[in-house]
Formats: structure tokens, C-alpha cells, sequence
């Protein structure tokens, strides 16, 4: 049996077809999904839930956060003071000497004198805190903008993860329903079998009939095959975003049409601010202040700093290492020091320079950005309300389909219809019902697109 399709379901066929080349081995003509006792009981938020809890995306998403918490605490700990401690010890093997004039203390005095003793201990602490500096300041506000970045990148990760489950998890849906139309295509076909031997042998219809009904059954079954494979293929994808392993069986209860009119009056529609929540605009917007801070650092530079310090220090010197009996001189210190920068070959300028060129690049690569996505959202919409058009016509072409299958059987078995009437109206109906569940899936997925760029989370 041929169906035509064009777009995406040539492209949903050919995937298909190589399901069923990679998993021929595997396809038993059963139903796909285990449906045991003991089976994960898996619904669109519990799948949400597994993923944002367990993927790893999203577990490397929050340890970045937290590795740039720890960066901005420590871009904090730079107004505290900095204490440090040091000690040394030093044997002169030969006494350093002091060359005086001679005579200078009376008749045979002068020359090289030595002076000192052979062991020197030495011990201080020192202590320094900024008082004012510029760059200071604007490097922990930098630090800031990067803990900001972190959990607007987090943010979006999970974002871009609620759209892939939802989309993987809607394919899902959408492949089982397959599945479920191809075998209620095999079993009407099936039924007019049998009812075709049971004319032959009644002598009502030709050989014909027989040969033609059994290779319709025939060419149905790879499509049966394809539509299993396809469930597999699908089942396995929200198994690898959901973190899930083969050894556990999962259950679904929900089917594509569960979900229709969810969410319609949160995203029919289109206006001014809607972008306000797009995760890549505010990453943009975070970028561009992460830039204006950056150039207030550089000019920073053209500022003065000061800082406080005190020192204190242990010396003491003696031949001999009888601590108890040396005397230790305990120098203590402390002053500030201001340091004014005056000229620096106009690097600070061209540093300036470069950073402002910077914020005009990514100012317009935001303008540019919010045009695409403005264009992206109108799509999205328009798919949407597409989708609902063709939803309404397809189940009503459902419905007819359905009546002109029924009229089918009957006039082929009351002998005033033929068996190509009934094979048109067989394929009319299966086409239908697949066209029906495609409509749906284009609504979800246009929707999962619309939330994902107004940067909605569940």
C-alpha cells in the first residue's frame, strides 16, 4: 500500500525505512511497549522532571553556577586585609665589614672593620589593606555580571532541555500512533481477506480478488514493521534524555490528543515585550553591561589607589644559639601609600577604544538577533494556527473517511461494489487517521518552539 505524502512525512518514511534496516533484527510484530506491572508509569512531566533533575546538561549547568559563586567570593575577599607572615635565618661565614677612614677613632683605627655576629634571625608580619581603588570595585562587579551569566546559562539549558523532551516525548506519542494506524490497517485488511476466501469459495468472486487481498496484507506488514521501529527508535531517544536505561520499562498512558487545548490562551497571540524572557536576549543584555563595566575598568586605570600597611619585625643577632640571652630589637611600621598614574603611552585610550568598538558589535548583533527572533515567533504563532486549521479539517476528513470504509465493505459484500473501491477506501481512511496525528504533532511542536523562544519554563 503507497501512501503520498510530501514534506515531512517523505522524511518520516525515510527515517523509518532505516529504522527498520538498523533494527530489522530486533522487530517481533508485537506490541513495542512493555506494559508490565512494574513498569515507570511516564508522563510529559514526569519526563520533564527526570530531565531536569538527571541529565547531565543540566547537573554541568549548575556546577558552573556554583564554580562562579566560589570566583565572585573571591573577587569579595580583596577588600579584606592581607596579612602574611616570614622568617629567615642567616649564618655569615665571614662577618660583613664597614670601611672607615683611617684614623677616624684615633691613632691605628679606620679600614675595613668587621662588624655584626654570625647568626642573624629575623622574623615579621605585615599587613595591607586597600582603602580606595577603582579597579577594584569594577572587577567585583564583573565578577557579579559573570554569576548573572551563570544562571541565565543555566537558565537556558534548561529551557533548551524542556524543549528537547518535549519534542522527543511528542515524537514518541506521535510514532506509537503510527503504530497503532498501521495495525488497524493490517487488521482491516485482514478482515476483507478472509471475507474475500469466504466469497471465492462461495463462488461469488474471482481468483483475483484472493491474490490481489493477500499481497495488499503483504505490503503492509514492512509498513507495520517501520511504524514498531519507529516507536523503538523514538522510545530510546526520551530514554537518553530522561537518563533512563533499557533494563527499565516505562508505561505512557498519554496520547498526542491529551494535550490538545493546553496552554492555548498562554500562547495564541503575538505582541510588543514578548521577548522580554528570550534567554539569548538576556544573555545579550548581560554581555552588553558585563562590556560597560569592562570599559569603566579600563579607565580605572587613570585613577589613583591607596592602601594602608603596618609591619612589625623580630631581630636579633649573636655568636651563639642561646636564645634565652639575646636581645631582639621589634621595629613596628605603619602608613599608607597613594599611587597616581601619569602617563602610560596611551594605552589606556586604545584599551578604551577597543572595548567601546566591542559594545557596538554586540549591540548589533542584538538588534540583529531580536529581528530573527521576532520572525521566528511569527512562525511559530502562524504554525500554530495552521496546525489548529488543519486539525479540524483532517478530523472531519476522519470521519468521512471512516463512513466511505464502512459503505465500502457493505457494497463490496452485498456483490455491487469492487475489491479496488474498498482498497481505495481502506487507504483513504489510514491516511486520514496518520494525517490527523501528523496536524496534532505540528501544533506541539510549533507550541514547544513558541515557549521556547518567549523563554518560558514549565
Amino acid at each position: 500500500m503507497r501512501f503520498r505524502q510530501t514534506g515531512r512525512r517523505e522524511m518520516a518514511v525515510m527515517v523509518l525505512a532505516l529504522f527498520l534496516v538498523v533494527n530489522a533484527g530486533r522487530a517481533t510484530g508485537q506490541e513495542p511497549v512493555n506494559q508490565s506491572a512494574d513498569s515507570l508509569e511516564l508522563t510529559l512531566d514526569k519526563a520533564l522532571e527526570l530531565a531536569l533533575s538527571d541529565n547531565p546538561t543540566i547537573v554541568i549547568a549548575n556546577k558552573e553556577v556554583e564554580r562562579v559563586d566560589y570566583a565572585r567570593k573571591e573577587a569579595w575577599s580583596s577588600l579584606f586585609p592581607a596579612i602574611s607572615a616570614e622568617g629567615s635565618y642567616t649564618r655569615n661565614m665571614k662577618l660583613p665589614v664597614l670601611f672607615l677612614p683611617e684614623g677616624v677613632f684615633g691613632p691605628g683605627s679606620g679600614g675595613a672593620m668587621e662588624m655584626g655576629y654570625k647568626n642573624s634571625f629575623q622574623g615579621s608580619v605585615t599587613a595591607g589593606m586597600p582603602l580606595f581603588s577603582m579597579s577594584l570595585l569594577q572587577n567585583i562587579k564583573l565578577s557579579e555580571h559573570d554569576m548573572k551569566a551563570a544562571l541565565e546559562s543555566a537558565r537556558a539549558s534548561r529551557i533548551n532541555m524542556e524543549a528537547e523532551v518535549r519534542r522527543a516525548y511528542f515524537s514518541f506519542l506521535l510514532a506509537r500512533d503510527t503504530y497503532e494506524v498501521m495495525a488497524q490497517s493490517v487488521e482491516n485488511a485482514e478482515v476483507n481477506l478472509e471475507s474475500v476466501r469466504q466469497f471465492y469459495g462461495q463462488g461469488l468472486v474471482a481468483e483475483y480478488d484472493v491474490i490481489r487481498s493477500e499481497v495488499q496484507v503483504r505490503n503492509l506488514k514492512p509498513g507495520l514493521v517501520q511504524a514498531e521501529n519507529g516507536v523503538r527508535m523514538s522510545e530510546m531517544m526520551v530514554r537518553v534524555l530522561l537518563g533512563l536505561g533499557q533494563e527499565i520499562p516505562i508505561k505512557v498512558s498519554e496520547a498526542l490528543f491529551d494535550f490538545e487545548g493546553v496552554g492555548l490562551s498562554e500562547t495564541a497571540g503575538f505582541g510588543d515585550g514578548m521577548l522580554e524572557q528570550n534567554t539569548q536576549l538576556t544573555q545579550l543584555d548581560l554581555q552588553l553591561e558585563k562590556m560597560r563595566t569592562q570599559f569603566k575598568l579600563v579607565r580605572s586605570q587613570r585613577y589613583p589607589t591607596l592602601s594602608a600597611f603596618m609591619s612589625y619585625q623580630a631581630v636579633a643577632q649573636a655568636n651563639d644559639f642561646k636564645f634565652g640571652d639575646y636581645q631582639w630589637a621589634n621595629p613596628l611600621a605603619a602608613g599608607l601609600q597613594l599611587s597616581f598614574p601619569i602617563f602610560q603611552g596611551f594605552s589606556i585610550r586604545n584599551q578604551e577604544k577597543q572595548v567601546a568598538v566591542g559594545r557596538e558589535q554586540l549591540q548589533l548583533q542584538r538588534d540583529y538577533t531580536v529581528r530573527n527572533l521576532v520572525l521566528q515567533l511569527n512562525n511559530a504563532n502562524t504554525n500554530m494556527l495552521k496546525a489548529l486549521e488543519q486539525i479540524e479539517s483532517n478530523r472531519e476528513g476522519v470521519r468521512l473517511a471512516e463512513r466511505g470504509f464502512r459503505i465500502a465493505q457493505t457494497r463490496y459484500k452485498a456483490g455491487a461494489g469492487t475489491l479496488l473501491e474498498l482498497n481505495d477506501a481502506e487507504m483513504a481512511l489510514t491516511q486520514a487517521k496518520l494525517n490527523l496525528s501528523q496536524a496534532m504533532f505540528d501544533y506541539l511542536s510549533a507550541e514547544t518552539e513558541y515557549r521556547q523562544v518567549l523563554g518560558r519554563e514549565e
